[in-house]
């Protein structure tokens, strides 16, 4: 989804935005809670023999890959949010 969305009907828009706010929650649930936790656990431990400077690092990888997924759902929908307010403040007159 790389249009701009003042191109489509604000109806559309309605719609990507709603996609785009349950793709989001369910990347938040499913991919990056977990990944903070197992980072947040891993942490935890002390002992090198049990969690390796290699595991830390893969935690920290997969945290960081779904963080960054996670802010470029978060500004695709603030986008779509933000022109939707546009589109409906030009219709009402505000």
């Amino acid at each position: 989804m790389n249009e701009e969305p003042h191109n489509f009907p604000l109806v559309e828009r309605f719609h990507r935005a709603e996609y785009l706010t349950r793709e989001l929650s369910e990347h938040l649930q499913q991919a990056l809670l977990p990944r903070i936790s197992a980072l947040r656990h891993a942490a935890k431990i002390h002992d090198p023999a049990q969690v390796s400077d290699q595991e830390m690092l893969d935690h920290m990888t997969a945290f960081t890959d779904a963080e960054a997924f996670a802010t470029n759902i978060h500004s695709k929908l603030r986008t779509y949010l933000l022109s939707i307010e546009q589109e409906t403040r030009r219709i009402l007159n505000f």
